[in-house]
């Protein structure tokens, strides 16, 4: 059986040298409730999410199997914010962080939520998303983690998100198009 060791040095640089991607995804995170909250993901975020898979599993991606390298970013890349013929196609992630004790009655209370949270434009418009909530089969349970995407048109400025969902209602700010698409 292996053991994992984990070096402090190294692991204390390679969080400093993270730091100011850290500190921008921060500035983009929107916190809907108290233990939910929504991370757009950028493509700085995306490559970060494959380098950091990589390194749990042992591997960079100047060192590892290009076939490994491949399905790795291959996972994150349904994150990554895409240019299209309509527009920008824009993704965040949804994390909910619910108290164990509360978990099953928390997450039935939320269904639906994900499926409301709207991506208003400057001229007023609404896009609704669609919700990506992984393997989870029809009829279960809302996953803690989950990815929602909107299409922006080519003239779209975003300016908030919005719900009217009962359990999680509201309105928050949303991302510069140019921070949330930024090569």
């Amino acid at each position: 059986m292996d053991t994992l060791s984990l070096d402090p040095v190294l692991e204390r640089a390679r969080y400093e040298a993270r730091l100011p991607l850290l500190q921008r995804q921060a500035a983009l995170r929107v916190d809907l409730a108290p233990g939910i909250f929504l991370q757009p993901e950028t493509l700085e975020s995306v490559a970060d999410q494959v380098r950091e898979t990589l390194w749990a599993e042992g591997m960079t991606a100047d060192a590892c199997d290009p076939r490994a390298l491949a399905e790795v970013e291959a996972s994150f890349s349904v994150l990554s914010p895409r240019r299209e013929e309509r527009g920008w196609s824009v993704a965040a992630t949804v994390m909910i962080g619910v108290d164990e004790v509360d978990r099953e009655g928390r997450l039935r209370d939320l269904e639906g939520f994900p499926e409301s949270l709207r991506l208003e434009l400057a001229d007023g418009r609404l896009l609704l998303p669609t919700v990506d909530k992984g393997s989870a089969p029809e009829g279960a349970r809302l996953p803690a983690v989950l990815a929602l995407r909107w299409m922006i048109p080519g003239d779209g400025r975003p300016e908030s998100f919005r719900s009217v969902h009962p359990t999680v209602s509201g309105r928050w700010p949303a991302p510069y198009l140019e921070a949330w698409t930024a090569q």
